[in-house]
């Protein structure tokens, strides 16, 4: 996969970064020796977030590395006390994987995990450009370019609800955009690639809501939306993820509108509940699967003190290769990113299921990837 870094968020952590001297001739065997890697990260009662704990966890098994997971509540004040008491404990661990709740009220805690002198990776949520200096390595996903992906997702959503002989209500087409949680960088960050990406031939944004992650949420969000826009119509709905999306095709079903032919929906990414993509009542979305993320993130790690506390320049992008993972036998890059292959089902119920049973990512389907 070809990918272009488009943001400063990204563009910032691509700077040269002093490596030492390897202390030893790598062998390529991952073995941490059972020493504890700390990940500080919010909870697991997010279906996503639960399951990169265990592609994590996974991946801790395979290098020999203990994995301690420190949860907070979404909570910014939270992840700070648990921050600064692990600090303060007597033995330190061998890194710290930091995945903030807020990534920009969080900076502080990260400067003080970085002043301890224990290697700080950055997961999920991009690094801030200030705070470029304070982490080894980043893993995990590309917002911006998920974002992007959703664009290409809703034009082609666009293509065909035209070709289907519907009317656009706007010029682009009408269209609700449901974001993740207030603070949440991944949804600014998605919201920043799709606008980049159809900057060309906008939609018309008639409704922007905070839906949160999962279908409740989307289905609150989405109910609320639809009393003061129906009038105007309503042509598309691109939500953040899987989750609120499934929650909107049950609104704008009570609604008496049709998801699939009144209205067309998209997302950046699957999530857990798939019933809205595999019955063509969503278009289309993407695969940024969550145990893979979970996997790689610590793989990186593993990586950095195999290959002698050594960090690329630059980005590095894995492939998204269909029948097995790829050979990571190297050292880590600054920026470490996983593939988000796209997936259009259309429009039609008959087709959608082959689509899915047909897709294949690091040798896992679709349900592997995209289910749990």
């Amino acid at each position: 996969m070809k990918f272009h870094t488009q943001t400063a968020l990204y563009v910032g952590l691509a700077m040269s970064f002093a490596a030492p001297a390897l202390a030893q001739e790598p062998d390529g065997t991952l073995d941490g020796e059972g020493k504890e890697i700390v990940v500080l990260m919010p909870s697991r009662s997010n279906a996503y977030l639960a399951q990169w704990i265990r592609g994590a966890e996974q991946s801790a098994k395979e290098g020999n590395y203990k994995l301690t997971v420190i949860e907070n509540n979404f909570d910014q004040t939270e992840q700070d006390a648990q921050a600064q008491q692990r600090l303060g404990m007597p033995e330190q661990p061998l890194a710290y994987v930091w995945w903030p709740a807020d990534n920009q009220a969080g900076l502080a805690t990260l400067n003080r995990l970085s002043r301890s002198g224990v290697p700080v990776f950055q997961v999920n949520q991009g690094v801030q450009p200030e705070a470029k200096d304070l982490v080894v390595a980043y893993a995990g996903v590309n917002d911006f370019f998920n974002g992007q992906i959703a664009a290409k997702n809703a034009i082609e959503a666009r293509d065909a609800f035209v070709k289907a002989g519907n009317t656009l209500h706007g010029d682009g087409g009408n269209m609700v955009i449901l974001k993740f949680i207030p603070g949440y960088s991944a949804g600014d960050d998605r919201e920043a690639g799709f606008k980049d990406a159809t900057k060309d031939k906008p939609f018309t944004i008639v409704g922007t809501e905070f839906a949160g992650f999962d279908n409740a949420s989307g289905y609150k969000a989405m109910s609320q939306l639809i009393p003061s826009i129906r009038d105007g119509g309503i042509d598309f709905v691109y939500g953040m993820s899987d989750g609120p999306v499934t929650g909107a095709v049950k609104a704008l079903e009570e609604a008496g509108l049709t998801p699939g032919k009144d209205v067309y929906l998209v997302s950046a990414t699957c999530i857990a509940d798939i019933s809205a993509i595999g019955t063509a009542k969503e278009f289309a979305t993407g695969v940024q699967a969550a145990g893979l993320e979970g996997w790689f993130s610590i793989n990186v790690v593993a990586r950095y003190f195999e290959y002698g506390k050594q960090v690329k320049d630059g980005e590095y992008v894995a492939p998204d290769t269909t029948d097995a993972r790829p050979e990571f036998n190297f050292a880590p890059s600054k920026v470490n990113i996983i593939p988000n292959p796209q997936v259009v089902v259309g429009n039609d119920p008959a087709k959608a299921g082959d689509v899915l049973n047909n897709f294949k990512l690091w040798g896992q389907t679709f349900n592997d990837h995209c289910v749990y």
